[in-house]
């Protein structure tokens, strides 16, 4: 899987599960401040990133991202 694979998943979440708007996920996107979501809404972006990718984060995991583009490396650095 490819960071452009992961962060097009990334986006259909944040899209479909949070109400952002698509050209609002970039690389730089810092989910509590750009994207306006909350701890609880981090810890359903994870569980909604370990099914749709059938990987295991946990939810520590939540508390050092801060952007899209940490995520996706997080996730690069599990697969």
């Amino acid at each position: 899987m490819t960071e452009e694979q992961i962060m097009e998943k990334l986006t259909e979440i944040l899209v479909d599960e949070f109400e952002v708007e698509p050209e609002e996920v970039t690389p730089d996107a810092n989910f509590f401040t750009d994207l306006d979501l909350d701890s609880l809404d981090a810890i359903d972006l994870i569980v909604g990133m370990d099914k749709a990718l059938k990987i295991s984060l946990k939810a520590e995991d939540a508390q050092k991202i801060r952007t899209a583009g940490e995520f996706v490396q997080l996730i690069m650095s599990r697969i």
